[in-house]
């Protein structure tokens, strides 16, 4: 009966997600981790999604509890795991503790192949070499959320505090990436004007290319989408969209902005008959 009432729970967490009720989903996943008090896959569920809804709640000693506990326990990505738990552990201010798990990611580093855990061995090679800031951490939060497409699950509140830390970070390296997710966190609140400024900025951010290698490419594609969203600029849409597909190569996630690319296409064809 356990068993039934635990993974009900999980399916209800869920509903309530989709519905943006973020508190109510992290509650209902806190009632499902205790009754799955003997089942060890449904409690990793449950710790993985409480990780998911603290980050979007901007609660990070909570999300670090929770990605520090699948790190130790999970057999699937503890590389990935290791630098969730480092970036919210760090944002949560304990910086010292943060270097430390960026320092053991090498060791997780098991799947070489896998874009996932490419990346998060990457990020957490550079924030160990630069010593992370608690800025950087935050910043390395929401790029996860942007990259997992949970910014729109965020309320305006929050996106307006992660707007006030990315405008804090005034390392060079990390402006195009910044502008990047200051572009998105506009589009989130509506602001087109002011999204598409960041992603031009983004998009000509030549000196962070080396270490976010995404972030032109992306920031080309999410210029096109809102350009395609107002008729008169629907030719400039189109054209960033192809930019986006056809200009770069070799960047991480690049599999995961092409299928989002054929999407956009394939709405605006319904829309604009070619």
């Amino acid at each position: 009966l356990s068993s039934w009432h635990s993974a009900f729970s999980v399916y209800v967490s869920y509903i309530i997600i989709y519905l943006c009720q973020i508190n109510s989903a992290l509650a209902s996943f806190h009632d499902a981790l205790e009754l799955a008090s003997d089942q060890r896959e449904i409690q990793h569920v449950c710790l993985y999604e409480i990780g998911w809804c603290s980050m979007i709640e901007l609660s990070f000693e909570e999300a670090f509890r929770s990605f520090e506990r699948l790190k130790n326990e999970s057999r699937w990505s503890q590389c990935y795991y290791a630098y969730l738990t480092g970036v919210c552990q760090g944002a949560a201010g304990d910086l010292e503790g943060a270097k430390g798990v960026f320092t053991g990611v090498q060791k997780m580093f098991k799947r070489k192949n896998n874009q996932i855990e490419q990346f998060a061995l990457k990020r957490a090679e550079r924030l160990r070499k630069i010593s992370p800031t608690r800025e950087l951490c935050i910043l390395g939060v929401i790029e996860v959320l942007y990259l997992w497409k949970a910014l729109p699950n965020c309320s305006s509140s929050k996106l307006q505090l992660m707007n006030q830390v990315l405008q804090s970070v005034d390392d060079a390296s990390y402006r195009g990436l910044k502008n990047l997710l200051l572009g998105s966190i506009h589009k989130c609140h509506g602001n087109n004007k002011d999204a598409i400024q960041s992603f031009q900025l983004a998009a000509r951010d030549e000196f962070g290319r080396q270490n976010n290698s995404y972030v032109q490419p992306y920031s080309c594609y999410e210029l096109g989408c809102v350009l395609l969203a107002q008729p008169e600029t629907v030719g400039k849409g189109r054209a960033f969209l192809h930019q986006a597909k056809e200009d770069y190569a070799g960047y991480d996630f690049e599999n995961r902005l092409h299928v989002r690319i054929h999407s956009a296409m394939a709405s605006l064809k319904e829309v604009v008959p070619q």
